[in-house]
């Protein structure tokens, strides 16, 4: 039986093995196209950021917090934040997503968040932040090419808690719900990467003792045409070629529901929260 410490979790989170060379959903490529930016933007701001609440309730949070957001996007967690915090620091590479941050941070007035435009690994601490903070947390934004040196950067800056919110099983949620379809599209296996299991696990072998909790999360997306829907689920899969959109375009007019004038696409997904505390730490053992 192999021991999970004597395992390189850190280089098995950006290398899953042979079978899985491809990410054609990879979120490091998925926001450079501003238009993608506003719409995902729009659909966060629903029902004044209603989908963001489960994840706020989820952080020990009061008043008096500073908060640090890794990967804030378009402000979906950082702007409702803002109203039940002292302080938010929102860090954030993408112009297209900073561009809307900006526009959410000025169409409310808020005054209490930085905006620190660096991918997570390029940050400084002592240089682009205003830490210690009492909450960082990264929400679905850990695409880093060292996942041991962001986990440890996320641990330096925190004076009491750390939360990462992720999927749960091997697949995100874009895989699971094309599962069906995804050899027929890419010709080859679906990939099974940074599963939460290596997070967890490399916490670890840094000596850092994490709680894990699941959640199910039911989710609905309105679209006004079945076109529109290919060409935003086709976007988010990273499509180019006409027989990938079709073998979409009939798996899509299977699955739509329609209802009151628009196209409901439901799906399914299973979220991690891991969390620790400061205290819950030793010396890394390795």
């Amino acid at each position: 039986m192999t021991d999970i410490y004597s395992i390189d979790w850190n280089y098995a989170w950006n290398n899953p093995g042979p079978d899985n060379k491809k990410d054609p959903s990879g979120c490091s490529d998925r926001w450079t196209n501003p238009d993608k930016c506003r719409k995902f933007d729009s659909f966060v701001k629903k029902d004044n950021y209603k989908g963001s609440a489960a994840r706020i309730k989820a952080m020990d949070i009061n008043p008096h917090s500073r908060v640090l957001d890794i990967g804030a996007g378009p402000g979906s967690l950082a702007v409702p934040l803002s109203s039940l915090v002292e302080h938010v620091t929102a860090v954030e590479p993408s112009p297209g997503m900073t561009d809307c941050l900006y526009g959410n941070i000025k169409s409310r007035g808020i005054k209490n968040i930085d905006v620190v435009m660096k991918k997570w690994e390029d940050v400084v601490p002592l240089k682009d932040l205003s830490g210690p903070y009492d909450i960082v947390f990264a929400s679905y934004s850990l695409g880093v090419p060292d996942l041991r040196e962001a986990l440890s950067k996320m641990n330096e800056v925190s004076s009491k808690y750390v939360y990462i919110f992720w999927f749960s099983d091997m697949l995100s949620s874009w895989r699971r719900n094309y599962r069906e379809i995804w050899g027929s599209l890419f010709n080859e296996k679906i990939p099974c990467k940074r599963c939460p299991n290596i997070i967890y696990n490399l916490l670890g072998q840094m000596g850092i003792y994490a709680n894990v909790e699941v959640t199910k999360e039911e989710h609905v997306t309105r679209y006004k045409s079945v076109d529109e829907a290919v060409s935003d689920v086709g976007y988010s899969l990273m499509l180019k070629e006409s027989f990938q959109f079709d073998i979409l375009k009939n798996y899509l007019e299977m699955r739509l529901v329609y209802e009151n004038g628009v196209y409901l696409l439901k799906n399914t997904s299973f979220q991690d929260k891991i969390w620790w505390q400061k205290d819950f730490q030793e010396n890394p053992r390795i």
